[in-house]
């Protein structure tokens, strides 16, 4: 079972997570480096709206993503989501995608964006069955990068938290982390 925690983007779960990230996209994209503009930095998951989540399973870290709001009223973005690939294939990135939706949509966000690159095709694929639609392409070389937008339910459940609560959430469980305390 999935557990989600707050936790710091920087702390040493999320650093690890994140250069598993790193490694995988050198190995899809050689050459590339890796931009704050793309990733955002650690900072940009502190203050009002953001969130950072870390899913373990057992005691394992096996994946990450926050959550910061954009500039324009009502809308928030999702980035360095990530799920360890030890840890694919058995509904935690849909676990993880499902509560930062949950978040934006509490905080009065009525959308969420993302930016993938097409090369991750397990990612484009979660966010494609979860609703997802491109709204913009971004060729950079021998890539196209996507930023892909999902319009969330009204009512602030964004079609995720069935009637029943946190007992009808599927396969996972939130609670704050214990980490730096």
């Amino acid at each position: 079972m999935l557990e989600l925690r707050e936790e710091p983007s920087d702390g040493a779960a999320s650093r690890a997570l994140w250069a598993e990230y790193m490694a995988l996209v050198a190995s899809r994209l050689p050459g590339f480096e890796p931009t704050e503009a793309i990733f955002a930095t650690p900072e940009a998951f502190a203050g009002p709206g953001t969130a950072w989540l870390v899913g373990y399973d057992g005691e394992a870290a096996v994946c990450c993503g926050g959550l910061r709001p954009l500039p324009e009223p009502g809308v928030a973005e999702i980035k360095r989501m990530f799920v360890s690939a030890t840890a694919r294939g058995r509904g935690h990135g849909r676990a993880l995608l499902d509560e930062l939706e949950r978040r934006a949509a509490a905080a009065g966000c009525f959308r969420v964006r993302l930016f993938t690159t097409e090369v991750l095709v397990e990612a484009r694929a979660l966010y494609r069955s979860a609703g997802y639609r491109v709204v913009g392409t971004v060729p950079d070389g021998d890539r196209t990068d996507l930023w892909l937008e999902k319009t969330l339910a009204s009512g602030g459940s964004a079609g995720i938290e069935p009637t029943g609560g946190d007992a009808a959430r599927p396969r996972s469980t939130m609670r704050p982390s214990t980490e730096g305390a």
